[in-house]
């Protein structure tokens, strides 16, 4: 007879020792997948706030052309269409800023969760790798965060001489 505690669960035990493993592996994989993709959302919600910001000031833009065309013409005296040529000309500096900015925030974005898929992959080879060679792969342990509470004291081993009550009544 075997001491191995492998050999010794049962067949419910087994099932529900995976379906337990199975549980974790998909949350902890949302979870990355999560992780993961806020920080591509958060960069699309930048660059486009920034685009959204250099078409109002593009939109604003246009209406002083046409005035300062329409002043152009009806009065040829220079100072005035030239401070509305001027404004004009500011604001459209600072739409292309604003969308130049926009466009390369907008670049940096990754759509797809590389780590995600690479996790993945990693979980699939070493699950294939478990059904190939049973018992010979070593679980990985769980993640800080996936591991249940721990409510109760730890055990204490058994001391058979009795050293230690010795030592714990002379301590207290």
């Amino acid at each position: 007879m075997t001491t191995d505690p492998r050999q010794e669960r049962t067949l419910g035990q087994l099932v529900a020792s995976a379906t337990q493993d199975l549980s974790t592996l998909i949350r902890s994989e949302i979870a990355l997948a999560k992780a993961e993709l806020s920080v591509q959302f958060k960069k699309a919600g930048v660059g486009g706030a920034l685009l959204a910001a250099a078409g109002v000031v593009a939109f604003y833009s246009v209406y002083f052309v046409f005035i300062t065309i329409a002043e152009g013409i009806q009065a040829l005296g220079l100072p005035r269409w030239l401070s509305f040529l001027i404004v004009t000309v500011f604001m459209l500096l600072v739409a292309g800023v604003l969308a130049m900015l926009g466009i390369r925030k907008m670049k940096t974005v990754k759509p797809s969760p590389d780590k995600t898929i690479a996790e993945a992959k990693e979980t699939v080879a070493g699950l294939k790798s478990a059904a190939e060679h049973p018992g010979t792969t070593v679980p990985a342990p769980r993640p800080e965060w996936d591991r249940p509470a721990v409510t109760a004291a730890p055990a204490v081993p058994a001391d058979t001489t009795g050293a230690s009550a010795v030592t714990s009544s002379r301590d207290a």
